[in-house]
């Protein structure tokens, strides 16, 4: 009896270790508003709901080393999906930090109470938008989902590394700019125009200070624009999220 239960604890450790480290990677669970007892307390949760329904090899239940890189192995599959899915809100911030750059933003930042970094306002704009459409379209849902079936196509204790398990990081963090470039290029490509105009002004009239006079144009066009482009804009974050399930289906061939 005592042996079943040690057992039992060691796999719930398992299933509990891969669902912490998930969690702790996403934008909502990972600020620092968040206690980390609510943290611990949504992973032991869901962990004890899965715990039941996952079969687990106890190959491991004598050797405690076995257990230690089973537990190591359980936390690198919970960072792995969740770095896939904090990269879509990292390209949604660079998108923000590329506009605040052009704009004049940059100059005045302000402390985030989220992430406590120092962020611009259409960097949190950007990143408040996405995080609203993420739980609007119950993204949210989808993630857990996967985690569901992360014990199905990963079981524990059988991910394997391989080099295009890193491939895929690889290409997965190149593609932020591109699409972080998407995701703002309405107003970037404004922005792009109005320097142009600038410049172009600047040499017909040199007494003209376009630094000065140049910066509220900027910020005007910034403002207008993303209310003109958020019906461009959301389609975009909304299609990206969409894509979520199919990238973390592949991330789990990659580990298997």
């Amino acid at each position: 009896m005592f042996m079943d239960f040690t057992n039992d604890i060691q796999a719930f450790l398992l299933i509990f270790s891969r669902v912490v480290s998930v969690l702790w990677l996403l934008p909502v669970f990972s600020s620092r508003a968040v206690s980390v007892p609510f943290k611990a307390g949504v992973s032991l949760l869901i962990a004890y709901l899965l715990f039941d329904s996952i079969g687990v090899d106890r190959s491991f239940s004598n050797d405690p080393y076995l257990l230690s890189l089973f537990v190591m192995k359980e936390v690198l599959i919970g960072l792995a999906i969740g770095f896939s899915v904090r990269i879509l809100f990292i390209a949604v911030n660079i998108a923000g930090e590329i506009i605040s750059i052009q704009a004049g933003f940059s100059f005045a930042r302000f402390m985030d109470p989220l992430s406590m970094t120092q962020t611009t306002v259409i960097e949190h704009l950007k990143s408040l938008l996405a995080m609203m459409l993420f739980l609007a379209m119950d993204a949210h849902h989808i993630l857990v989902k996967a985690i569901v079936v992360s014990f199905r196509d990963v079981p524990i204790g059988s991910v394997t590394i391989q080099q295009s398990f890193f491939q895929y990081f690889i290409s997965a963090t190149g593609r932020i700019f591109m699409t972080g470039f998407k995701i703002g290029a309405p107003i970037i490509v404004t922005l792009m125009f109005v320097e142009v105009a600038l410049g172009m002004l600047s040499r017909m009239i040199p007494q003209i200070n376009i630094f000065i006079e140049g910066v509220p144009l900027k910020i005007l066009v910034t403002v207008t624009m993303f209310s003109l482009s958020l019906g461009v804009i959301v389609p975009v974050i909304v299609n990206m999220f969409k894509g979520m399930d199919g990238e973390i289906l592949r991330l789990f061939r990659l580990m298997v």
